[in-house]
């Protein structure tokens, strides 16, 4: 019985390690979000990406496009700074993906994120 234990235990920390050591980094530090995203009017947003991938369920949940290899875009690659019909805009984009997971968060009674302007946008 031990060593069917051991060899669970060896095999646990084996695919943890496979995974951490085989998805991508995430960027250290803050990323800003900068006019030529899209912010127009507002103050950059500092986003801290490494917090909000600890928290995240997986890197699809707001990489949605990704495949799985290499490296994820940033959300500028897909999303531009005005709506084409066939996708939102970087703006509409970020808003919806960050309000609505910090508002989910919150309905669910976790500690989460801002969702009003003055929240984000500090300058």
């Amino acid at each position: 019985m031990k060593k069917i234990v051991a060899l669970v235990v060896m095999v646990v920390f084996l695919a943890v390690g496979v995974a951490a050591f085989g998805s991508p980094a995430c960027p250290a530090g803050d990323l800003k979000v900068t006019k030529a995203e899209g912010t127009a009017k507002k103050a950059p947003v500092n986003y801290n990406h490494a917090k909000h991938s600890a928290v995240a369920p997986d890197c699809k949940s707001c990489h949605h496009t990704w495949k799985g290899d290499g490296a994820p875009e940033k959300c500028s690659e897909c999303h531009t700074a005005k709506k084409d019909g066939k996708k939102l805009a970087i703006k509409a984009a970020l808003h919806k993906t960050c309000k609505d997971c910090h508002k989910d968060m919150k309905k669910a009674g976790k500690k989460t994120g801002p969702t009003s302007c003055k929240g984000c946008h500090v300058k």
